[in-house]
């Protein structure tokens, strides 16, 4: 089957260079998508509590950064400051030709490196997890009927400019009383945190040294929530027991052969894992055999981001770095994925992207995906 290539229904700048796309996943609100962005700047005023000072990066992988930047900071002695922002848009029309992208809130905020809804309302509300480059945690919530984002809640992580590189919410499939997120650091550490629904307070549960170079990646086992995953930098894939000591890992893999940067289980199957690498392959796995991986699939470019459609379970979407963002479909034995649809109008590194929670029209239609880009700093809607 030739692979379909869409087009653009919609796009914007967004000034910042962009890394990380989140649709809402509330019927109330499936018009909304928020956006992260991420820069450099260098500290003229020095004035600079709320943003981090930067940190070089390991030679193994690249770090979020402009190349034009980097340049710059090695020519100055003045630091360099990781300037963000959080961007909401809403969208407009109801097909393909009438599709609008509305920016409709912007608020300044320290390099956001990731972003998570929490698929349980807390305290009756949407909940948006940020992961930033000063290493905090923050909350935001939708508290009234349009979309207006209220921050409600911070953890910071450390005191050691470490960055908050990745979160996930334990309650994707599970409703959990006290849900937990967790937040993977720079310099290796797994922070997990407890949240009380009734305040949407943060309080730390447990850190531990997991990886020894950065961990881009951290996601739970949605079906098993005693379980985590991590990603890291070292090329290893870890699992980890809630239940027991967490000085050792339950699961350790060098499958992939470049630094592990995503990971997301299933939420449809469970016992299906699928995880991506520097080393341009989406790999498939079977949680209750993690000897070797089910299938590898070759993607080209350096898997970012994996997001598994919202209805059906062997539809998984994948950002590809260099290689655009593309639509894999699964075997029924998951030993074969297929490139079934490509987006290639990014004109710079793919990092954000994710599938709309409303509705299709027909069962086999795909959603809307939003996407976006590093150094050209767009999103796009396809």
């Amino acid at each position: 089957m030739e692979t379909y290539l869409p087009t653009s229904l919609d796009s914007d700048d967004t000034i910042y260079s962009a890394d990380s796309v989140e649709f809402c996943p509330f019927e109330t609100h499936y018009d909304l998508l928020v956006c992260g962005t991420y820069q450099l700047a260098k500290d003229e005023t020095e004035e600079q509590a709320s943003v981090a000072t930067v940190v070089e990066p390991t030679q193994s992988a690249p770090e979020i950064d402009d190349s034009d930047d980097d340049e710059k900071e090695e020519k100055t002695e003045k630091p360099m400051l990781r300037l963000g922002r959080l961007l909401t848009y809403t969208i407009s029309g109801d097909s393909d030709d009438s599709r609008k992208l509305a920016n409709t809130a912007s608020a300044d905020t320290p390099a956001i490196l990731d972003m998570k809804w929490s698929h349980q309302l807390i305290n009756g509300h949407p909940t948006l997890g940020i992961t930033n480059a000063s290493g905090e945690l923050l909350l935001y919530q939708i508290n009234s009927a349009g979309n207006d984002l209220v921050s409600v809640s911070s953890y910071q992580t450390n005191t050691e400019q470490k960055l908050a590189l990745s979160l996930d919410w334990s309650n994707r499939v599970q409703q959990e009383k006290h849900p937990r997120v967790a937040v993977s650091l720079s310099n290796g550490d797994i922070t997990v945190l407890d949240l009380d629904t009734a305040s949407s307070t943060l309080s730390e549960n447990l850190t531990w040294h997991a990886h020894d170079l950065e961990a881009w990646i951290v996601g739970w086992n949605y079906h098993d929530t005693n379980v985590l995953y991590t990603g890291a930098d070292d090329c290893k894939l870890k699992g980890w027991d809630m239940r027991m000591d967490c000085s050792y890992a339950t699961f350790v893999s060098k499958a992939h052969q470049m630094g592990v940067c995503s990971i997301q289980s299933n939420p449809h199957n469970d016992h299906i894992l699928a995880t991506g690498s520097y080393d341009e392959n989406v790999l498939i796995w079977d949680t209750r055999s993690m000897r070797n991986p089910l299938s590898a699939t070759e993607t080209g470019g350096g898997v970012w981001r994996l997001k598994w459609h919202p209805a059906s379970a062997d539809i998984l979407l994948a950002g590809c770095m260099h290689n655009g963002f593309h639509v894999l479909r699964y075997d029924s034995a998951w030993s074969s994925g297929t490139i079934v649809s490509s987006f290639m109008e990014h004109t710079s590194l793919a990092y954000g992207v994710d599938w709309s929670y409303a509705p299709t029209a027909a069962k086999s239609e795909l959603p809307l995906v939003a996407s976006c880009s590093f150094y050209d700093h767009k999103i796009h809607l396809w």
